[in-house]
C-alpha cells in the first residue's frame, strides 16, 4: 500500500534476554501497524529463541547455529523480509510509539531520500544524546556522532543531510538496496553503516537525520558479546583470557574495518598518507593498546560485568 507501506523491522540477537523483550514490547506498542518483525538469532547459547517466540508468536525468525556477525545476520533478515521499507534496529533499544510513523513519513515525502534515522538517547540518561547524525572527517580519517553526550536541551537540532546513519536505528527503502546491494559482509561489524550510506549517496539517494528523539539505546550493552566472543561462566579458569580476547578482537575488527573503509573511499595523496599513518602510527598504537589492556582486563574482572 503506497500510503501505508509495509515496514520490515530487522533485529539481530545473540545475548541479553531482557533487552530483546523490552525492544519487542516497544515495537508492538507502535502507532504504525503495517509492519513485520524479523529476529535473527545469531548463534544463541541460551533458550532465548524459545522464550521470545513463545511471548511474540507473530515474529518471523531466522535461527543461526553460530554467530555470523552483524552484517551477514542483518542481510539474512533483509532477504527474508517482504517490506517496502527496511528498518534495522539494535536489540538493546526501545522505541517511541510514533517513531516508525515519523521515519516512514519522511521516506514517503521525497523520492530522492533513501535512508533516514532518528535521534538516539542513552537508555540510562534518557535526555542525553548518543546520536544526532553521523559525520565523516576525511582529513583525520574518523567517523563520529553529532551531538554525542550533549543534553537534549542544549543541542540545536534540525533535520539535515548527514554522512551516515548509525545501524543502531536505520530505515532504508528496498529500492535503494536493490540498487546498491546488501550490507558488505567484509565488515562483520563496524563501519558497515557508513559504507552503506556512502553507497546510497553515490547512487543519488539522500541520507537524512530526522530530529525526532525516538530511540533509547543501552550503549555497548550487547556489542562486545554479540560480535566478539561468547559468554562464559564467571568461575571459569579461562575467564581472564576470554575477557581479553573479546576486547582485543573487538579493537582489531574496528581497526581492520577502518582500513577497508577509508582505503575504499580516499583517493590520491590522502590515501597514501592514510596508509602510511596506518602502518607507522595506528598499527603500533593498536598493538600497545591491546598489550596495555592485559593487566587492566584481568584486574577489572572483579568489578566489571562481562
Amino acid at each position: 500500500m503506497k500510503n501505508n507501506p509495509r515496514v520490515s523491522i530487522i533485529i539481530v540477537h545473540f545475548f541479553g534476554m531482557d533487552y530483546i523483550i523490552n525492544c519487542l514490547d516497544s515495537i508492538f506498542k507502535s502507532d504504525y501497524q503495517n509492519f513485520e518483525v524479523i529476529v535473527v538469532f545469531n548463534g544463541n547459547k541460551d533458550n532465548s529463541y524459545e522464550i521470545v517466540k513463545q511471548k511474540f508468536p507473530q515474529i518471523i525468525t531466522v535461527l543461526n547455529k553460530k554467530n555470523l556477525g552483524f552484517t551477514r545476520a542483518n542481510n539474512q533478515g533483509i532477504k527474508t523480509s517482504g517490506g517496502e521499507y527496511i528498518f534495522l534496529l539494535n536489540d538493546d533499544t526501545t522505541i517511541h510509539p510514533q517513531l516508525i510513523s515519523v521515519l516512514v513519513e519522511k521516506l514517503k515525502k521525497a523520492d530522492n531520500i533513501g535512508i533516514v534515522g532518528p535521534k538516539i538517547y542513552y537508555m540510562d540518561e534518557p535526555f542525553r544524546i548518543w546520536f544526532a547524525g553521523g559525520k565523516i572527517n576525511w582529513k583525520n580519517q574518523a567517523t563520529y556522532h553529532l551531538g554525542r553526550d550533549i543534553d537534549d536541551k542544549d543541542w540545536k537540532d534540525a533535520e539535515k543531510e548527514v554522512d551516515f546513519i548509525t545501524g543502531c536505528a536505520l530505515m532504508i527503502k528496498r529500492g535503494v538496496i536493490n540498487k546498491i546491494g546488501l550490507l558488505d559482509e567484509k565488515f562483520f561489524a563496524f563501519y558497515e553503516d557508513a559504507d552503506w550510506c556512502l553507497k546510497a549517496r553515490k547512487a543519488g539517494h539522500g541520507v537524512v537525520y530526522v530530529p525526532f528523539g525516538g530511540v533509547w539505546h543501552v550503549k555497548s550493552a550487547t556489542a562486545g558479546k554479540i560480535f566478539f566472543g561468547e559468554e562464559r561462566d564467571r568461575n571459569s579458569a579461562w575467564l581472564a583470557i576470554t575477557y581479553f580476547q573479546r576486547d582485543a578482537l573487538k579493537e582489531f575488527r574496528r581497526y581492520k574495518n577502518k582500513i577497508i573503509f577509508f582505503n575504499r573511499y580516499l583517493s590520491g595523496g590522502h590515501k597514501i598518507i592514510f596508509l602510511l599513518k596506518s602502518i607507522f602510527v595506528s598499527t603500533p598504537a593498536l598493538i600497545w593498546s591491546i598489550i596495555y589492556k592485559i593487566p587492566s582486563s584481568i584486574l577489572g574482572l572483579g568489578s566489571k560485568k562481562l
